[in-house]
């Protein structure tokens, strides 16, 4: 900005010095008289002396009983408020931009966040709907096991209520003294309805564990199903926040 300036004002008073000797100020003339400077910059700063020497010739016309010192110190002043303009211009531009630069970055950060936030939720709504899977098919499976238990469960019991009246029939049987032969079968029959109650048992007790399994495995299911669910709309929210920053800003 320091260089610019000082090419602008050595731009200016080799113009007036042209001026002066009756010649017309080019880029060509005014850069061999101040011996540097790219032609653009001369030609921009000769373009800015060509608008203000009718507002300095102005300042003359109406003020010709001033001195050339206050004419020239004025005219000074003037020049340096309009370089102050400028500058003041150009700072101002320069923190626009680099707003609008921090904007767009921010802008792109806030994106990558959003982008991230939706595939970590995409990830883990694929677990939970994975893992749902699993826990419905071992309740299909614990439900027709705990099926395939209480159908033997009741076939124990029907031949537990058999073996039961058969050894009543026998006990009373032997009560009437009907002989070795029947006291053999009625402590076979006792044995076998031994047997059969503790199967029973240890069947009602399986029995009982799965309709735990299986309560368990429902309520598993419903916290993942009702996880899954709002995974969704966390999916929905981010899907949405995603689409209201592409959309393009006024």
């Amino acid at each position: 900005m320091k260089t610019g300036s000082d090419t602008r004002q050595k731009v200016y008073a080799a113009a007036d010095q042209l001026l002066e000797q009756g010649l017309r100020p080019t880029q060509q003339n005014v850069r061999e008289l101040i011996g540097s400077g790219s032609l653009t910059t001369i030609n921009k700063a000769l373009g800015d002396w060509w608008q203000t020497l009718g507002e300095r010739i102005s300042r003359r016309n109406q003020h010709p009983e001033l001195p050339e010192a206050v004419l020239n110190s004025a005219g000074k002043l003037w020049d340096q408020a309009l370089a102050y303009a400028e500058q003041r211009f150009v700072e101002q531009r320069s923190q626009l931009e680099q707003r609008h630069r921090e904007s767009l970055e921010q802008m792109r950060q806030d994106d990558l966040a959003v982008s991230t936030d939706l595939r970590q939720l995409q990830e883990q709504n694929a677990r939970l709907l994975e893992r749902s899977e699993q826990l419905a098919l071992q309740l299909d499976a614990s439900q027709a096991e705990r099926i395939r238990q209480e159908e033997r469960l009741i076939r124990l019991v029907s031949e537990n209520e058999d073996q039961a009246r058969q050894l009543k029939q026998q006990t009373l049987l032997l009560e009437r003294g009907s002989g070795n032969g029947d006291t053999e079968q009625l402590l076979d029959l006792r044995v076998r309805l031994r047997i059969q109650e503790e199967e029973a048992r240890r069947l009602q007790a399986s029995n009982d564990r799965l309709a735990d399994d299986n309560a368990r495995l429902r309520r598993e299911l419903q916290e993942q199903e009702r996880a899954a669910l709002d995974r969704v709309h966390q999916l929905e929210l981010a899907l949405a926040r995603q689409e209201s920053q592409t959309m393009p800003r006024n």
